[in-house]
């Protein structure tokens, strides 16, 4: 840590995370989100009688990807799965973790980049399967991950789409 006036902001020394530590986090998270999600629709189904195909369902789902992305971010700049490896999303003007509103700039954003790739994903299966694909989905779909990436690998503190929109960047601290 640095020591500091009550004009400057103490930032702890840090490096941008790299891809591969990103997506150990990620994979770490998604085990704790499926977890609660597992949870969230025994009891909706159960109790409450919500199909799992029915519009409550699908707005829980978010809600509960929302409460623990963005909360995480905006209390203390770090999900469960981002401290093993000591992992911390920051404003990249000040240092200090995302607002709510930042948070949630970057949980739409990631999220739209995830689904898409998610749809990238299963086109290229279904091509694998029947040979047919359709072009336009397919090429919609995968531009917002391109893009993502692009920017990754061109901007210096390696900020994907959702980094660039929300003003923060991941760092690894050391």
């Amino acid at each position: 840590m640095v020591d500091a006036t009550p004009s400057q902001t103490v930032r702890p020394k840090a490096k941008t995370a790299g891809i591969t530590l990103r997506l150990l986090a990620t994979a770490y998270d998604l085990i704790i989100l499926f977890g609660l999600l597992f949870i969230a629709f025994a009891i909706s189904t159960q109790i409450a009688s919500i199909p799992s195909n029915h519009w409550l369902s699908q707005l829980l789902v978010t809600i509960i990807a929302y409460a623990y992305f963005a909360g995480f971010w905006s209390k203390g700049g770090a999900t469960t799965g981002m401290r093993p490896w000591k992992l911390r999303v920051a404003m990249i003007d000040t240092g200090d973790h995302p607002s709510l509103a930042n948070a949630t700039v970057r949980f739409f954003a990631m999220g739209l980049t995830w689904l898409a790739f998610g749809v990238t994903f299963f086109q290229l299966m279904a091509y694998v399967a029947t040979g047919n694909i359709d072009k336009l989905t397919f090429f919609v779909a995968s531009i917002i991950p391109f893009i993502s990436m692009l920017c990754m690998l061109l901007t210096p503190r390696k900020q994907p789409l959702h980094d660039l929109l929300a003003g923060t960047s991941m760092f690894k601290l050391q």
